[in-house]
């Protein structure tokens, strides 16, 4: 062995050494506060969202919301002439299907419903849209089974829909997200693990999953192995507690210190606040989470 060669190998000794050792840089975990949720002592979005800009406890630079079609888009432009303007991440689309009477709906009638979920992510430059897809009728078989037995198939039907839902929305440069529910048991999408075969199959780079800690627990519970396995997949984070969806620090079944480490490994964007609290309560908590 030359000795040239001997001082490199030893140089890349040394090298990998320092790494191992070297502590992994701090990440800031990023907040968005969800104002369909957040403040239910506040009945109104624009009120809601002038609430969060005057937060002193903890500093917003983003918002998400599931109904932003409570105001029209006159009245957010009006807001953002006189307040302070914070990142819309996430709002929902109209539900897709469910005034179709269980039809699937042609392309044209499918981008009627989309245009208007289009103009408002145009409008706040939303960055995600959580598609809602629809509930399942007890008359339907195919779906029944589904419903109980999620991983025997997926309806072509629901691909097809949200196939075509991310094609029209991609020109706006929209994500959309897909989110299992846990509180209408009838709801088409209510396990992960179909979400994620759905994914996979549509195979979009702007399909992607939500991953919310709520949901998650509910349906599945065994957070930290669906972190991890859904990380290819993940656009999009929310937190609550589980029972109650409150404070993801409250009582309850989610150590959300440990959940929001494992989450900092495979995610780097904006944590949707979708939880029930009022305006009087305090976001003093979000202050342990800034660097993880």
């Amino acid at each position: 062995m030359s000795l040239l060669y001997l001082k490199s190998f030893k140089s890349l000794i040394h090298l990998n050494s320092r790494s191992l050792a070297d502590p992994l840089p701090k990440r800031t975990m990023r907040f968005a506060a969800n104002i369909s949720s957040l403040f239910e002592d506040i009945p109104n979005h624009i009120n809601k969202y002038e609430e969060v800009v005057k937060r002193s406890d903890f500093r917003f630079d983003a918002i998400e919301a599931q109904n932003p079609y409570q105001c029209s888009l006159e009245e957010w432009r009006q807001l953002l002439t006189r307040v302070p303007t914070l990142k819309w991440v996430l709002i929902n689309s109209r539900p897709l299907w469910d005034q179709f009477n269980d039809v699937m709906p042609t392309r044209e009638q499918l981008e009627q419903v989309l245009k208007d979920t289009a103009d408002y992510a145009k409008a706040l430059n939303v960055s995600k849209v959580h598609l809602l897809l629809k509930d399942i009728k007890s008359d339907s078989e195919i779906y029944i089974d589904l419903l109980f037995n999620h991983l025997i198939g997926i309806s072509p039907q629901m691909r097809d829909l949200i196939s075509m839902s991310a094609q029209y929305l991609e020109p706006f440069g929209v994500t959309c997200v897909l989110e299992p529910l846990s509180i209408r048991p009838n709801y088409y999408l209510r396990s992960y693990d179909l979400a994620k075969q759905l994914v996979q199959e549509i195979n979009k780079p702007n399909v992607k999953l939500m991953l919310d800690t709520y949901h998650l627990q509910r349906l599945h519970g065994n957070l930290t192995h669906y972190i991890h396995d859904l990380k290819p997949y993940i656009g999009h984070v929310q937190i609550s507690q589980v029972p109650n969806r409150d404070c993801p620090v409250g009582e309850g079944e989610i150590n959300h210190s440990y959940a929001l480490k494992q989450i900092s490994r495979v995610y780097d964007d904006y944590v949707g606040l979708e939880y029930k609290n009022q305006s009087s309560d305090s976001f003093l908590w979000l202050n342990e989470f800034k660097d993880l």
